[in-house]
């Protein structure tokens, strides 16, 4: 006969469904039901991971603060050294001396978080740094102190550096810096070479034609942007050379000129328009 279900005088049951029956038709709760929580024991854990969550927000923080600094420091010490690199006549001694009057300059346009470096304004230090009359080597380092001790630590230590060529004035049509020599202009994949900087063969005139337009067809891809491409609307040629490309900022379209001792250029031959 099936078992017949009576009410329990109005109490409300605590006997779960899934439970088994055991002995004496009693019913019993699975074992992970049976127990409870210990009195205060989630305030316990809310003291323990608390500090470990506060520690962990604040070192997230901090790298992001050190990431702001570096940059700002970096992007400021490459700004003075190309400053000072374009001004002429000036010893040793003054171009290191205006290169860090520039570089702090710059850290006050850039709004850089000085207080956050160790001593401040004072903190950077200019070891290493050298100038000659070809090139100025800017070496800074600094440090940054933690706010919290890490392994035994205070502060970490950064650097960065850079490193320019100086301008030594207008070499066009004047004299080399070894014997009076002449300069000349030259490009990796010419034979010929410039006396001019301003040669029509140097500058590239780049103009966008349409690709319905079929004056494109005469010339061959390019190997960089073209080949195994599909176009867009437009397609970029050049007055001198003789391949079409899908890019305007394609490697192809740009030109890479090196000024060189005209002694130097080796069986190079003179350019028709400039060199001639």
């Amino acid at each position: 006969m099936p078992w017949i279900t009576r009410k329990e005088n109005g109490k409300i049951s605590l006997r779960h469904p899934f439970c088994k029956e055991k002995s004496n038709r009693a019913l019993y709760p699975p074992k992970a039901l049976s127990h409870a929580f210990l009195p205060g024991s989630l305030t316990v854990e809310a003291a323990l991971a608390l500090p470990i969550f506060l520690f962990l927000m604040v070192t997230v923080l901090y790298l992001f603060c050190i990431m702001q600094v570096q940059y700002i420091v970096g992007n400021s010490l490459d700004a003075a050294v190309a400053e000072i690199s374009l001004m002429g006549r000036l010893s040793e001694k003054e171009a290191e001396n205006l290169v860090k009057a520039a570089f702090y300059k710059e850290l006050a346009a850039q709004g850089c978080p000085v207080s956050k470096i160790e001593h401040g304004i004072a903190g950077f230090s200019w070891k290493g740094t050298k100038v000659d009359a070809g090139y100025i080597d800017a070496s800074l380092s600094y440090r940054l102190p933690f706010p919290l001790r890490f392994f035994g630590k205070k502060s970490m230590g950064l650097s960065d550096g850079c490193r320019m060529h100086r301008w030594t004035g207008n070499a066009e049509n004047g004299a080399g810096a070894e014997g009076g020599g002449e300069w000349v202009y030259v490009t990796p994949s010419q034979q010929v070479y410039h006396a001019s900087r301003a040669c029509t063969h140097l500058k590239l005139s780049i103009k966008a034609v349409s690709i319905k337009n079929p004056a494109w067809k005469q010339y061959a891809s390019c190997s960089h942007c073209a080949d195994g491409k599909s176009a867009g609307t437009s397609i970029y040629i050049t007055s001198e050379g003789d391949c079409y490309h899908y890019a305007v900022n394609c490697s192809g379209l740009k030109r890479t000129i090196y000024m060189v001792l005209k002694k130097d250029v080796g069986n190079k031959r003179a350019c028709s328009r400039c060199g001639g």
